[in-house]
């Protein structure tokens, strides 16, 4: 018996009740979707710590070796000195608009620039200082094996850099040997020093030379404006002093005379305009008055004539060849002639009359001399305009002349100054070292800093791996999340068992050698909730213990589970179907004698022997196990045989429960074919082993088949497998609890008594 059969009497059966189907959890629709939001994949800082607890070895396996190395590095690191002078860069100070005007004509850039220091500062730094220096200076056999001394000793490790932006600049020089690197930067200082005055010298000669060649060329462009004017001016004619016009001159001064004859002729005409005012008697001669009689009379005659010309024209077929046409055109020709003698006679008169007047005479005088003024004026501007291009030009040229000369009286009035300036700047070195060059002193490596440094850095590192594992890591740890994640109940949460010399048996965890272990009552609980879901949806006898892969500790879930069920007073069969990794074997094995220990499942599904004849009694009370035999030449459809369906059945109602410790769901037909044969399944998940989407996969393989899944069983879990369970009920508080109460020890069954003797 039991350990409680003292207690509770004979065990009392389960009823059986009417087959029903198991419907889905009333819970599963408020727990979330089965494909809803992945809270695994949802990471918090307490994921994190827990990662560092589980893998803080994979953090000092990362920190311990990189932090050795990198203590050994700085240990290994030479010692480096540095020397430090001060050193002052003058800009020299030349004239601006002479700079200006040799950089503009010569192409010159201006030497008193404000990034003069700048710019000698970025020259120390230069390899052709440290070549000139390695020169003209003996260092000894330290300097010969060096592929490049230049650069190793004095370009890399030299430094400039100003002080509060000023002229003056801190120089710095790093090295191995505090000697050396003293001398070195002594030299390289008076190299510099020499460097900057040179090329200061070398600079004002230059820009000497670049003003006067500027002024020999101004001199030249001066020469060669002068001969073209003077080409210009025997060309032209029109030119007088100063580049002045002649023609414009005459021009103007004719205009200006028109004007006055113009203002004379006006008087007249206003004295005339007077004179009718003062009327005086006309004498007309007889021979005048019978003219003007007889030229009234031809214009009447005219008149006559020209409206019979007209009436011709209408009537007339050939008007020009008329013979009446003729005529009468003849006799207005004649008319015409005496009329036009008349008026001959009159203006002759007239012109004798005028004579006799001197104011009309004047004013005929001054229109005559107006008109012909006004023609040799039209005549001037027009030769004016032909030669003002040529004027103009000759105007360019008289400015250009003026410029030049004013620029070369400049230059050589500047060239004198700058002749003085130069002689004072090279009396001024351009740069100066201020003091004297301190002992060189130890600067680095700071072996201590580094040492921490690198720790910190190995520390972080191992760090910074275990949290990107876990960053990276979307398996399911945490029991709420796979219930979740696949809307089924949680039927229990089974701990990490340890493995010991008295859990061990048969390869697999045998929690009931410790009864009062959380892992025992780990599976109480799985036997409890599923109690309850035989409340909610009918009994449930036949039970398939599965999971979504292999490895997942199905098969110990299947064991421990059937153990539970059997101390707990129901008859419960164990039976093993995988026929692909059959693992049970071993744990309840056969006698020596027995000749049907082979025999199992397999057997049985054959028809070889009647299933009580593959049935081994255990050393646990009311438990029975039937192994699965020999499947090595069994097809795997024998699964799906109506003889299993019916052996399932003589087992349902010869056992209060019948346990089948099934295969992996994932990539095998194996559980989609018994799943239809039992009542319900159940889903073992191993803690931190798959996704979601994993389990998801396999929830919807066992749907599709329509293979009723009372719940999921959370297996190996430990991280936060204390909040699962209670500290005060261990199995050392229950020791102590029965002593001081002093309960009456159960009698142990015989079976029993061997198994606890074994072990």
């Amino acid at each position: 018996m039991d350990d409680l059969a003292p207690y509770r009497g004979a065990p009392a059966p389960i009823a059986p009740a009417a087959p029903a189907a198991y419907p889905a959890p009333a819970h599963a629709a408020a727990v979330g979707t089965p494909y809803g939001p992945d809270l695994a994949a949802v990471k918090t800082t307490g994921h994190y710590l827990g990662a560092l607890r589980r893998r803080c070895w994979l953090a000092l396996v990362v920190a311990v070796p990189l932090g050795t190395l990198t203590s050994i590095y700085a240990l290994r690191l030479p010692k480096i000195y540095e020397a430090k002078a001060q050193v002052r860069i003058e800009t020299p100070h030349f004239d601006a608009a002479l700079s200006a005007l040799v950089a503009r004509d010569m192409g010159q850039s201006d030497p008193s620039q404000s990034t003069y220091a700048a710019d000698k500062a970025t020259d120390l730094q230069s390899r052709a200082i440290a070549d000139r220096v390695l020169a003209r200076n003996q260092f000894g056999p330290d300097v010969a094996h060096m592929d490049d001394p230049a650069k190793e000793l004095i370009v890399d490790n030299l430094g400039v850099k100003p002080l509060l932006k000023s002229n003056t600049y801190y120089v710095t020089l790093t090295g191995r040997d505090p000697a050396m690197t003293r001398r070195l930067l002594e030299a390289t200082l008076d190299e510099f020093a020499k460097y900057a005055k040179d090329e200061q010298s070398q600079r004002i000669r230059e820009t000497v030379e670049n003003a006067r060649r500027a002024v020999n060329s101004l001199v030249k462009e001066r020469d060669d404006r002068e001969g073209q004017m003077i080409r210009q001016i025997e060309a032209l004619g029109t030119i007088g002093p100063g580049g002045r016009n002649i023609l414009e001159e005459q021009y103007v001064r004719l205009g200006q005379s028109i004007e006055v004859q113009q203002a004379r002729i006006g008087e007249l005409q206003q004295r005339a305009l007077f004179a009718p005012l003062f009327p005086k008697d006309e004498m007309i001669s007889p021979r005048e008055a019978a003219a003007r009689q007889q030229r009234e009379r031809l214009e009447d005659v005219k008149q006559d004539l020209v409206e019979h010309l007209e009436q011709l024209r209408t009537k007339a077929r050939h008007f020009d060849a008329d013979p009446a046409v003729k005529h009468v055109s003849r006799q207005l020709r004649r008319v015409l002639d005496e009329i036009d003698e008349i008026d001959a006679s009159f203006a002759a008169g007239g012109k004798t009359k005028m004579a006799a007047d001197p104011t009309e005479m004047m004013q005929e005088a001054l229109r005559r001399d107006v008109e012909d003024s006004q023609a040799q004026r039209q005549d001037m501007l027009a030769r004016m305009q032909k030669a003002m291009p040529d004027h103009q030009k000759f105007m360019y040229l008289m400015e250009d002349h003026a410029s030049i000369r004013k620029q070369i009286d400049e230059m050589q009035g500047k060239l004198q100054a700058f002749d003085i300036l130069s002689k004072s700047q090279e009396a001024t070195p351009p740069v100066k070292v201020l003091g004297s060059i301190a002992e060189p002193l130890q600067i680095k490596p700071n072996r201590p800093m580094l040492i921490v440094m690198g720790l910190v850095v190995s520390l972080g590192a191992g760090l910074g791996l275990v949290f990107l594992l876990e960053h990276l890591d979307h398996s399911v740890r945490v029991p709420e999340h796979v219930s979740h994640g696949l809307g089924l109940p949680l039927l229990g949460v089974v701990p990490r068992i340890p493995r010991t010399a008295l859990t061990h048996r048969g390869g697999h965890l045998w929690t009931s050698a410790a009864p009062d272990s959380t892992a025992a009552d780990a599976f109480r609980n799985v036997r409890a909730g599923l109690l309850g879901a035989a409340d909610r949806g009918g009994p449930i006898v036949s039970l398939l213990v599965t999971s979504a892969k292999a490895g997942d500790g199905k098969s110990t879930a299947a064991l421990n589970l059937a153990a539970a069920c059997a101390r707990a007073g129901e008859r419960t069969l164990l039976l093993d179907v995988d026929l692909r990794r059959p693992t049970l074997d071993e744990v309840f094995p056969a006698d020596d004698g027995d000749e049907d220990g082979r025999l199992g499942l397999v057997d049985v599904l054959k028809g070889s022997v009647p299933w009580q004849a593959t049935l081994r009694r255990t050393d646990l009370h009311n438990l029975d196990f039937i192994p699965t035999g020999d499947p090595r030449e069994v097809p795997i459809e024998i699964l799906g045989t109506l003889e299993l369906r019916q052996l399932l059945t003589a087992l349902t109602h010869h056992y209060d429960r019948v346990i089948l410790d099934g295969p992996a769901i994932l990539g095998m037909a194996d559980c989609r074919v018994l799943g239809r044969m039992v009542d319900a399944a159940v889903l073992v998940v191993r803690s931190g082993a798959h996704q979601t989407v994993t389990l998801q996969r396999a929830k919807a393989v066992l749907e599709q088949s329509h293979v009723e899944i009372a719940g999921v069983v959370v297996n190996g879990l430990s991280e936060g497998a204390r909040h699962w369970s209670s500290d005060a009920y261990g199995p050392a508080a229950v020791a102590a609890y029965r002593r001081e109460r002093a309960l009456p020890a159960a009698a142990p069954a015989p079976a029993r008594e061997g198994a606890l003797a074994d072990a």
